[in-house]
């Protein structure tokens, strides 16, 4: 979702679970869409297409979450149920060790999505308020403005008025001299 100096915005979209379903503001390479399209496909493409590209994170024993025990990798993907039974047999410790570090990296995944998810939900919350804010002082300015057109007009209608009984009071005193 870009280096740290991108400027694009992203829109994630959860479901009940804090699972990613929509990516908003995304254009996917196709790359990525094949990616998850095998993901879907049973799991014996799957690891044939995983085993042969680099994993793009090294893991050290420090930053591996504490993960239960996985079912046996055949039985998960549903990988025993389109081979024959008689030719089944138990995956290797290398497809093991790669489907844990996949689910490892999709829980890591799941976790950074569901943080930026709620960064996003938090910035959204500011920025709403930071607009209530703003409308209420544009508010409060234009009726300050109002507030002194409402004085400035009074003013004028006392200034005129008082002309007005100076103007009267000359007379009665001139009818009275």
């Amino acid at each position: 979702m870009g280096g740290t100096g991108s400027t694009r915005k992203v829109s994630f979209g959860l479901d009940d679970q804090d699972r990613v379903r929509v990516l908003r503001g995304v254009r996917l390479s196709e790359d990525v869409v094949s990616r998850m399209k095998d993901a879907q496909q049973p799991a014996r493409e799957q690891s044939t297409s995983t085993s042969s590209m680099p994993t793009s994170r090294s893991f050290s024993s420090e930053s591996i979450p504490s993960v239960p025990e996985a079912k046996p990798y055949a039985s998960s993907t549903g990988w025993d149920s389109q081979k024959p039974s008689s030719s089944a047999k138990n995956p290797s410790d290398g497809e093991e060790d790669l489907y844990r570090r996949y689910e490892i990296e999709q829980a890591i995944i799941q976790e950074e999505l569901a943080r930026l998810a709620k960064k996003e939900r938090e910035s959204a919350r500011e920025n709403l308020s930071i607009l209530r804010e703003k409308n209420l002082a544009n508010e409060e300015r234009k009726k300050a403005a109002q507030m002194a057109k409402e004085l400035e007009r009074k003013e004028a209608e006392l200034k005129r008025l008082d002309e007005f009984h100076k103007g009267q009071l000359a007379r009665i005193e001139k009818k009275v001299d």
